[in-house]
């Protein structure tokens, strides 16, 4: 997936305002991963500016504005939601 951190040095490029939304399945959460504000299973990884943050769907929503000004990328795994784990997943 694109990152501007690799593409050069200019801070400039690294500052993007409306990162890319990769709604495909991605599979990068599983089950055991929980939102960075209340601890629900998570469906949104964002690579920001500081690090990668997990958000539920309520908490992404939420916040959406304030999490694209700081994201590279966001993965929407939002498809997963009324999927059941797997039991290897648990």
């Amino acid at each position: 997936m694109h990152n501007p951190k690799t593409e050069g040095n200019d801070m400039e490029d690294m500052l993007i305002h409306d990162p890319v939304i990769d709604h495909t399945d991605t599979d990068i959460l599983n089950a055991n991963d929980r939102c960075d504000s209340c601890g629900s299973q998570a469906f949104y990884w964002v690579n920001g500016v500081s690090g990668d943050l997990m958000f539920c769907r309520h908490h992404f929503i939420k916040n959406e504005q304030k999490i694209r000004s700081y994201a590279f990328e966001v993965v929407d795994e939002t498809y997963k939601l009324n999927e059941r784990p797997s039991a290897s997943s648990a």
